[in-house]
């Protein structure tokens, strides 16, 4: 059974993720966990009563957003945690405890990909967290994964474990796979790489790149029609040099799909 972790605040970019969760994992055993965290910056003495109205709200809006999704997904497995703490302590405690296979969160539009990694939640948990991330663009609207694009660098992954999460996906939706590399060259490592996920039957795209990452991966992405972007964290791989080159914001990166975050 695929155990997913979607945290919510009840605006639409939250509850369209969690739209989105539902038809992506649709056909197959799942069990979501909704998750809503909140806080307060009240004092002490006003503390445990403005706990008791947030939590009380909480537990509302978090009822009527289940009933919503439930009528729409009768089969589907639904369980809500409303926590007080920190957000990206909260989802990363829980993303790490082993008990989920994915999280999926939305992201608001940042500017560009340095801002959604650097300046939002969904930033803070994946930089912290250990679990899958799938991250959700504002208003994206479910399309069937065909094509999942896998953008890898140099140097891409030490481990092919690290890859179970995209086959999970790929499998489930008959998706083919298109390995992007952006690179000045071939290299030896990506072609030994493809091993990993040759059962897949993986096609390979080669995109020799200016020196802009951030504008090459966005160039590439306007013109291909994957449903799915999966990147891979590493410390020298190519989230570092997406989230680390100068970069103006006409040319930083905004995906037009959502993303698959792996951690090596």
């Amino acid at each position: 059974m695929n155990k997913i972790l979607v945290p919510v605040d009840f605006s639409n970019t939250s509850s369209n993720a969690l739209a989105y969760a539902t038809e992506l994992f649709r056909g197959s055993a799942t069990e979501i966990t909704v998750l809503h965290v909140y806080g307060t910056k009240s004092t002490a003495l006003l503390m445990k009563n403005i706990d008791s109205v947030l939590e009380k709200d909480a537990k509302r809006r978090m009822d009527e957003l289940l009933e919503n999704v439930q009528k729409e997904h009768p089969d589907l497995i639904l369980k809500t945690k409303i926590i007080k703490n920190y957000a990206v302590s909260a989802i990363t405690s829980l993303g790490d405890s082993g008990h989920y296979d994915y999280i999926v969160m939305g992201t608001k539009g940042a500017s560009g990909l340095k801002e959604v990694f650097l300046g939002s939640v969904a930033g803070g948990v994946i930089s912290k967290t250990s679990a899958p991330v799938i991250v959700v663009p504002a208003g994206y609207s479910f399309r069937s994964l065909e094509e999942i694009v896998f953008a890898v660098s140099d140097d891409p992954f030490s481990d092919a474990n690290v890859l179970e999460p995209l086959r999970k996906i790929a499998a489930m939706h008959q998706s083919k796979v298109k390995v992007l590399h952006i690179a000045d060259k071939k290299t030896p490592q990506i072609e030994k790489a493809l091993s990993a996920i040759e059962d897949l039957n993986p096609s390979v795209d080669y995109a020799f790149g200016t020196g802009d990452t951030n504008k090459d991966l966005n160039d590439y992405m306007m013109k291909d029609f994957a449903g799915l972007l999966c990147l891979i964290r590493t410390k020298k791989g190519f989230m570092h040099r997406l989230l680390n080159e100068s970069v103006t914001l006409k040319q930083t990166f905004n995906s037009p799909v959502p993303l698959l975050i792996l951690h090596d």
